[in-house]
């Protein structure tokens, strides 16, 4: 069985959230999707340059100046690495269409991108058409 560890992506940069999207825009170029972390360092979630961008749409004034933590998304649950693909796939909780982060208990793992996800989907159900032979038979 594949769990979430198996297809997750290492995390490339890390920012605290207490920092401005100033500072994020430049970590982004770097490294996108980048974790944010509070101030003890735990993970709270992801910040993505799509995020960024929006932000500037929303406030092209003054959206360099909001701070990291800001733009992390409440809906976003932290997915943990030892999660079978399977069982996200049937959850209606977890936005498959944008970066997870992935934990190891409390500690930030890796990130599952959506195109890990739909890498997994397509193999799988070519190994599945696979096993289905037809029968040759005739009525």
């Amino acid at each position: 069985m594949t769990e979430i560890g198996d297809i997750m992506a290492p995390i490339g940069a890390t920012i605290l959230g207490t920092r401005s999207l100033a500072d994020a825009a430049q970590v982004l170029d770097e490294s996108d999707p980048a974790v944010v972390l509070n101030l003890s360092y735990r993970a709270t979630g992801l910040i993505t340059y799509a995020d960024l961008i929006e932000s500037q749409r929303r406030n092209p004034q003054g959206w360099s100046r909001r701070r990291c933590a800001g733009l992390v998304r409440t809906t976003d649950h932290p997915l943990q690495r030892n999660t079978p693909v399977r069982e996200l796939l049937v959850s209606s909780v977890v936005d498959l269409t944008r970066p997870q982060l992935v934990m190891d208990g409390d500690e930030p793992a890796g990130i599952l991108v959506p195109e890990s996800v739909s890498a997994w989907r397509r193999e799988h159900q070519m190994i599945h058409a696979a096993r289905i032979s037809p029968s040759g038979g005739t009525r």
